[in-house]
C-alpha cells in the first residue's frame, strides 16, 4: 500500500511539472489596442503587432509595431521576462514598461505604461498568427 501511494505521488509530481513548462512566446502576435495619453493625442485605438524573435529560458526579445491612420507607423524594440510558471510576465522598452498575461497558448493580453512628459497607458489583446 505504501509503495502504491509513493508511486501515485510520483506520478502527480511528474504530471504537475509537465503542466508547468515554460511557454513558448516566439512568433507574430496581432490585435487591437486602446490608448489614453496626456498630450494632444489623447484617446486613440488601432492595430498592433508584437513580434517575438527570440526566447532564451524565461526571457524574450522582439519588437512592437503600432499603426496610425494620420502619421507614420512606429516600431520599437522590447525585452521581457517571466516567472517559472509563466503567470507573471513583464517587459520594457526605452520609455516604459509592459505587463503581459498569457490566457492560452495563442492569446496574450498586454498593458503598457509610460511616465514623464509623454504619460500614457495602453492595453490590448493579441492573438498568435499561425
Amino acid at each position: 500500500m505504501k509503495i502504491a501511494m509513493l508511486a501515485a505521488a510520483g506520478l502527480i509530481a511528474v504530471g504537475t511539472a509537465a503542466l508547468a513548462a515554460d511557454p513558448n512566446l516566439v512568433g507574430v502576435w496581432t490585435g487591437e489596442r486602446e490608448r489614453i495619453a496626456a498630450n494632444e493625442d489623447g484617446y486613440t485605438k488601432g492595430p498592433l503587432t508584437l513580434v517575438i524573435t527570440r526566447q532564451e529560458g524565461r526571457t524574450f526579445a522582439g519588437h512592437l509595431s503600432r499603426a496610425y491612420p494620420d502619421k507614420d507607423d512606429v516600431k520599437e524594440a522590447l525585452w521581457g521576462a517571466f516567472t517559472p510558471d509563466g503567470d507573471l510576465m513583464v517587459g520594457a522598452d526605452d520609455e516604459g514598461t509592459y505587463a503581459f498575461k498569457l490566457l492560452d497558448a495563442d492569446t496574450l493580453d498586454y498593458c503598457y505604461s509610460e511616465a514623464g512628459a509623454s504619460v500614457r497607458a495602453v492595453c490590448g489583446r493579441l492573438a498568435r498568427q499561425k
